[in-house]
């Protein structure tokens, strides 16, 4: 997911960080679907690129068969912290 996240620029701008979680569901082609926050960055920009973060990079790697279900259902963190340069 990393290669797909981009720093929102408005947020950016405010200098908006945090951690939001993303929940959804990854069938065994690896598609991502039911896409929704899990948990909250507190920031609503932050949280609508999690989202998109997870959309650019779907399909993602399928479940390994040793997990069970179709689909599986995930979270993952998506971290936003302004870097000092």
């Amino acid at each position: 997911m990393e290669q797909h996240r981009r720093y929102p620029r408005g947020a950016e701008r405010l200098r908006q960080q945090g951690v939001a979680y993303v929940r959804f569901a990854v069938d065994r082609q690896g598609n991502a679907r039911n896409i929704r926050i899990g948990q909250s960055s507190g920031h609503p920009l932050l949280d609508a690129e999690t989202l998109e973060t997870v959309r650019r990079g779907s399909p993602v790697p399928a479940p390994p068969p040793e997990i069970g279900g179709d689909p599986v259902e995930v979270m993952v963190p998506v971290a936003f912290f302004i870097r000092r340069r």
